[in-house]
C-alpha cells in the first residue's frame, strides 16, 4: 500500500512538473525584452495649430444602432451614419455586422480596436474581455458566401448556428493579456500587428507584436514612457514603419483640450518617441478611442465618440488649420476605432451591436 501511495505522489508531482513545463515553455515563446531608461526623448509641444472645435460637450451619450434590440441583435438593415458637423463630411454606412455572441451571450459584443490587411482581405478585431483575444475575419469570403449588405444577419447567424462555411471564414486566436486593447494597429512595412498592452493610462506600457497568422504575441517591450508623461492607449503604424500615439488634454472651457502628437521607432528591441512640437488645440470629441493610418492618404487619424480628426503626416510640424480634417457625424454610437486598406478604404469599429462601417474617399 505504502508503494501504491508514493507511486500516485510520484505521478502527481510528475504530471504538475509536466504542466508547469507546458506553461514556461508557452511563455518563453514570447520574448520579453526590459528596455532601461525612459522611452520618450522630448516630450513637449511648444504651440499648437488653430483647428475647428468640433467636439461634443458634454459627455457623449450612448445608444445603440437601429434594430440591434428591436431584433435581438440580428439586425437585418444597414445603418448609415451622416455627417452633420466639421469641415471634411463624409457619411459611413454599415458594411458588415460583427458576431456579438460566440462562447456565451454577449461575449463578442465589447471589440477594442480593429486593423485591416493592406489587401484589405482581413480584418482584425481585438476583444480584450473575451475567451479569444483577436479574431480575424477573412471579409473576400465573407462577401462571397453573401455576407453583404443585402444579407446582414447572416454572419451573426453563421456564428450561432455553427454554419461550417461561415466559421471557415473566422478565425479565433488565442486568448492573452491585451490590456484594454483599444490599439491594435498594423505595420504596413512589415505586415505585423501591434499593440501597447496597458490600462487606458499608464507611464510603464508594454509594446506587443503579434503575428497575423497564428494571432498569437512574438515579442513585448517593456518600458517607461516618461518620468512626467503618461500615455495613452493609442497607436498607429506609417508606410515607413513609424509608431505614433497621442495624448489628449483636459477639456478646457468649450474645448474638448489639446493633442500631442507623438512620433517613434523600434529599432533592436528598443522603443523611442519624441513629441511633434505643433499640436492640435481642439481635440475630437470627450473621449479618446483610438488611432488610424491611412497608407493611401498618408494621414494619421483621432478616433472618438461620434468624432474623428486626422492630419498629414508630411505637414507635422507645419500644419495650418485647414490640414486638420474633422468628421463628426449624427450619431450616439460608441466609436472603437479606425482602419485603413492599402487602396484607402476606411473602416469604422462600433459596438452596440458590434459593426464596421466602410467610408470612402476619408
Amino acid at each position: 500500500m505504502n508503494f501504491k501511495r508514493d507511486l500516485k505522489a510520484l505521478l502527481f508531482v510528475f504530471s504538475l512538473l509536466l504542466l508547469l513545463a507546458m506553461g514556461v515553455s508557452a511563455n518563453a515563446s514570447v520574448k520579453t525584452y526590459h528596455q532601461k531608461g525612459y522611452a520618450l526623448k522630448g516630450g513637449y509641444a511648444t504651440h499648437f495649430v488653430n483647428n475647428g472645435n468640433y467636439a461634443y460637450i458634454p459627455k457623449y451619450s450612448y445608444g445603440a444602432s437601429k434594430g440591434y434590440y428591436e431584433n435581438s441583435t440580428y439586425q437585418t438593415s444597414s445603418y448609415t451614419m451622416n455627417a452633420n458637423g466639421g469641415n471634411f463630411r463624409r457619411n459611413a454606412r454599415t458594411s458588415i455586422y460583427l458576431p456579438v455572441s460566440y462562447n456565451w451571450s454577449g461575449d463578442l459584443g465589447n471589440p477594442q480596436s480593429v486593423a485591416i490587411s493592406k489587401s484589405g482581405q482581413y480584418a482584425y478585431v481585438m476583444y480584450p474581455f473575451a475567451k479569444t483575444t483577436i479574431v480575424r475575419y477573412d471579409l473576400w469570403k465573407l462577401h462571397s458566401l453573401g455576407v453583404d449588405t443585402n444579407n446582414m444577419a447572416a454572419l451573426r447567424m453563421g456564428v450561432r448556428n455553427r454554419d461550417p462555411q461561415v466559421m471557415s471564414a473566422i478565425k479565433f486566436g488565442p486568448k492573452f493579456d491585451a490590456g484594454h486593447g483599444q490599439s491594435l494597429a498594423l505595420n504596413p512595412k512589415t505586415n505585423m500587428l501591434w499593440y501597447v498592452k496597458m490600462d487606458v493610462v499608464s507611464r510603464a506600457p508594454s509594446l506587443v507584436e503579434v503575428s497575423p497568422t497564428t494571432l498569437k504575441p512574438i515579442k513585448q517591450i517593456k518600458f517607461k514612457f516618461s518620468r512626467s508623461y503618461s500615455i495613452n492607449n493609442e497607436l498607429s503604424i506609417d508606410n515607413k514603419g513609424n509608431f505614433y500615439t497621442y495624448v489628449k488634454y483636459r477639456m478646457q472651457g468649450k474645448s474638448a483640450g489639446r493633442i500631442v502628437i507623438f512620433k517613434g521607432q523600434v529599432k533592436n528591441n528598443h522603443v523611442t518617441f519624441r513629441a511633434i512640437k505643433q499640436g492640435l488645440a481642439n481635440g475630437q470629441g470627450f473621449q479618446t478611442q483610438g488611432m488610424g493610418y491611412n497608407p493611401a492618404s498618408n494621414r494619421l487619424y483621432f478616433v472618438s465618440d461620434g468624432v474623428i480628426s486626422s492630419v498629414p503626416v508630411n505637414k507635422l510640424n507645419k500644419l495650418r488649420p485647414r490640414d486638420v480634417r474633422t468628421t463628426k457625424f449624427k450619431t450616439n454610437l460608441e466609436f472603437e476605432g479606425v482602419a485603413f486598406n492599402q487602396a484607402g478604404l476606411g473602416y469604422i469599429l462600433t459596438i452596440r451591436g458590434s459593426q464596421l462601417f466602410t467610408i470612402n474617399n476619408f
